[in-house]
């Protein structure tokens, strides 16, 4: 049995015209290697998004599009998004209250002084966190609200419990962050 070295082609009866290692192994060269690597980084990308997938990340982006539409009703000075999205049972602790309103009913007499006024002209949540297991999920954030030349800052977290498929805010808390403009 004679071998043909790397630089050497295979024989006449096998003439592909392909470098070949000693054991007659041919080397694929040109536009197929370029296909063949592409296509296994391709692959080996596709695999590690797929792995990296944060199984938390609809749930996040539930919960603070629920907490958008709160805020968006506010610039209006419509509570009703928000008490949508209350649950019957919610408590609250707010910087405007002196005790834990409790249930839906106390919160929207909160809230009721408050309709028809927009509490701000614009804002922004900085630095949403969602933590989330099971049928529970908080999230919490730094509220940034601009009202004329005041911007005020608090400190907002907001405890949701998914009921009949419906993310529901069981808890409420606000309070203004050091240093906020009063």
């Amino acid at each position: 049995m004679t071998y043909v070295s790397a630089k050497q082609t295979h024989s006449a009866s096998r003439s592909c015209g392909r470098p070949c290692n000693r054991a007659r192994l041919c080397f694929p060269q040109g536009i197929h290697v370029k296909k063949t690597i592409f296509a296994g980084v391709a692959a080996a990308a596709l695999c590690g998004l797929l792995a990296y997938q944060n199984p938390a990340a609809p749930v996040e982006r539930d919960l603070i599009a629920i907490e958008r539409a709160s805020m968006d009703g506010w610039l209006k000075g419509d509570s009703a998004p928000m008490l949508s999205a209350a649950d019957p049972d919610i408590t609250l602790f707010h910087i405007m209250t002196l005790q834990r309103a409790d249930g839906v009913d106390a919160v929207k007499a909160l809230y009721k002084s408050y309709d028809g006024r927009p509490l701000f002209d614009s804002y922004q949540i900085d630095n949403p966190k969602v933590q989330a297991g099971g049928d529970m999920a908080v999230l919490t954030y730094q509220l940034v609200a601009q009202n004329g030349p005041m911007t005020r800052r608090y400190n907002v977290t907001e405890v949701f419990r998914k009921k009949a498929g419906a993310w529901r805010i069981v808890h409420s808390h606000f309070s203004a962050t050091a240093g906020s403009t009063q």
